[in-house]
């Protein structure tokens, strides 16, 4: 079957990660299935950078001061996959880190000069702004600290984050589209992370949103992308709606352009899933609702929920997370591009 349009949908989000050999493969197939679409495209976030904050560990871990010291547990995690993770060891030795330490601000840089390469040369739009995507400093910090040396890094960490986000945003000036990924902090409101002391509160956790946003340079236009876990392209619970995704989106409306949120495939095709939405003061907004298994009858049962739920609200497409590992479901899964076609059959065109 062909899946049409639904009304409601105008343009698709890319949340990051492309299954992609390289960065310039990644635009490039972007570009090229859903360039009409897009209103950013993403550098793919290819190699060390697909198994998102994984790669932390080892930029982390080559600091003076910081090792790794087993796991640490999450005992009440709803998905068994999240229950033990690894842990660092921060030594009171550290109160600062080395300048680009996390390697974010490196690539995008590298990504960039591609990007203005392809853009030269024509395969990428006019307009078309360069997508970066970094986790939240709650994220790193929760996820692979251990619970004593957590509340003592966490300000460590996020001006860290802050300076390579200052790097990026004086390196692409008006091109630059930012992302901030907000996963931990909806595992840890809904029991799945154990956060030390009051970093698993949510005043706590909306406070930290908010600063992470307010520290972005005001010429950087920002959003961001809330999650519910996407390891094996699971979830670590299961959203029964958008309620809490409302919440999170509405306090942070003034500094946030955008908000992606997640769609669960079965959750999702209820309308009632949606209806949170119309308490939603978000400027621009996309909805995870294209089938991460390529099924174009899902895909079309999600899209109309949404406009249903929504009442008609306009949304931008979008997969739930990012498509770096679209074959992890256990079954293999549908390529990239048949994917980002799948977008393009869902959502009308933006120019």
């Amino acid at each position: 079957m062909s899946t049409e349009q639904i009304d409601a949908a105008a343009g698709a989000h890319l949340v990051g990660g492309l299954k992609a050999p390289d960065a310039e493969a990644a635009m490039r197939t972007a570009v090229q299935i859903l360039g009409h679409h897009l209103y950013a495209v993403p550098d793919g976030e290819t190699g060390d950078r697909s198994q998102w904050i994984f790669w932390q560990l080892g930029k982390l871990t080559a600091i003076d001061g910081i090792e790794m010291a087993g796991s640490h547990a999450n005992p009440d995690a709803d998905n068994r996959d999240y229950v033990e993770l690894p842990a660092l060891a921060i030594g009171p030795s550290v109160t600062k880190l080395p300048a680009r330490a996390l390697g974010y601000a490196d690539a995008a840089e590298e990504s960039y000069a591609i990007f203005l390469r392809l853009r030269e040369e024509g395969v990428v739009p006019d307009g078309l702004k360069f997508q970066v995507s970094i986790p939240t400093p709650y994220a790193t910090v929760v996820a692979w600290v251990r619970e004593e040396d957590q509340q003592r890094f966490f300000p460590v960490y996020a001006d860290a984050i802050a300076s390579e986000v200052r790097d990026i945003a004086l390196l692409v000036g008006g091109d630059l589209l930012l992302q901030y990924d907000v996963a931990v902090e909806i595992g840890a409101l809904t029991g799945n992370f154990a956060a030390a002391g009051d970093l698993g509160e949510k005043r706590v956790v909306v406070s930290s949103l908010r600063d992470v946003l307010a520290r972005t340079p005001p010429e950087a236009e920002c959003g961001v992308h809330l999650c519910y876990g996407d390891y094996k392209h699971h979830h670590f619970t299961i959203p029964q709606d958008l309620s809490l995704c409302v919440e999170l989106a509405n306090a942070v409306n003034e500094t946030a352009a955008f908000i992606h949120m997640p769609v669960d495939r079965e959750t999702g095709r209820d309308p009632a899933y949606f209806e949170p939405l119309r308490d939603l003061s978000a400027r621009r907004l996309a909805l995870g609702v294209i089938d991460y298994e390529g099924d174009e009858e899902r895909t079309r049962e999600l899209a109309e929920a949404a406009s249903a739920g929504s009442g008609g609200m306009e949304f931008a497409v979008a997969t739930e997370c990012g498509m770096s590992r679209i074959d992890e479901r256990g079954h293999g899964g549908p390529s990239l591009e048949r994917l980002l076609e799948l977008h393009a059959q869902t959502a009308a065109p933006l120019r």
